[in-house]
């Protein structure tokens, strides 16, 4: 079994009707443990109903939550509007899960980790920055690390993206993360030749660009693919980013052929499209790892 480690934010999506486990990390990790991996999740939650919620709700789903940390302040919310399908959000400061900190159980996973996933929101505080900092020490050298951009509002700087990109093996950003990103590290024009050089010059194996509906583009060694997406009925886009990069890094982690980890990711994050929430229960049929 894959052992994953994933940090970041552990929140509640405050939908209009009805409040939701979210954050983009606690979905990965729950897409990750459904897809077969072995899942140790860091983050920090508040001693309040959203935590203990959080807490049951994720060890329900075989999601190790011995890394969570409760904190005096609150659990993280944030409130979610759908329009057409797609989200926007505000995100509450001054929250739990900007309080994070490496226990000792969390060192020991991290040590014996084969897969590690961070994004940019959770590094917003500068005490979960220096969190996030502190990992790369403890990995393994043949640790796959997985950047999962995932820009939200005004919750990044050019010297957490640097040094998220200057850490990642794989590089998984959205087309609304991109001209963010090259807001922060110019380069071509082109998609292509752009994701070509971030690889180059940040030393990082496999970069891929979400699409949405388009599907996705693969950029890695002597390899640029684009492929095609899934025709679904849209209900919820929420969490389909994050089974994607989920299931691509697990393929990827197997050894799996570029363009098949695309497919599969595609198609894990379409079907997640279509239902009314971010980590809903995954067909068998998706398990990638035994």
């Amino acid at each position: 079994m894959a052992r994953a480690v994933v940090i970041g934010e552990v929140l509640f999506d405050l939908f209009p009707d009805g409040d939701r486990l979210g954050g983009a990390p606690s979905n990965f990790a729950v897409h990750a443990a459904a897809l077969g991996a072995d899942v140790h999740l860091i983050s920090a939650v508040g001693d309040d109903r959203y935590g203990k919620n959080a807490i049951s709700s994720l060890t329900a789903v075989d999601v190790d939550t011995s890394g969570v940390r409760v904190s005096d302040s609150p659990t993280g919310t944030v409130k979610v509007t759908l329009s057409a399908g797609h989200p926007s959000y505000e995100i509450v400061e001054g929250v739990a899960w900007d309080e994070i900190d490496l226990i000792e159980t969390s060192r020991n996973h991290l040590k014996k980790a084969q897969l590690l996933c961070w994004g940019t929101l959770a590094q917003r505080s500068c005490r979960s920055e220096e969190a996030h900092r502190q990992l790369f020490d403890l990995v393994p050298n043949s640790c796959l690390n997985v950047c999962d951009l995932n820009f939200r509002q005004h919750y990044h700087d050019a010297d957490v993206v640097r040094q998220s990109l200057t850490h990642s093996d794989l590089l998984k950003l959205s087309d609304e993360d991109l001209p963010i990103l090259r807001s922060y590290i110019s380069g071509p024009k082109d998609d292509r030749d752009y994701l070509r050089d971030i690889r180059h010059v940040y030393g990082i194996r496999v970069a891929v660009l979400t699409l949405g509906e388009r599907g996705c583009r693969v950029s890695a060694r002597n390899v640029d693919l684009s492929v095609p997406g899934i025709s679904v009925q849209v209900v919820n886009t929420v969490g389909a980013g994050d089974a994607f990069v989920a299931a691509f890094a697990l393929n990827l982690l197997q050894d799996a052929d570029l363009r098949l980890s695309a497919e599969t990711a595609n198609r894990v994050g379409a079907y997640v499209a279509t239902q009314d929430s971010g980590t809903p229960s995954l067909p068998s049929e998706f398990r990638i790892v035994d």
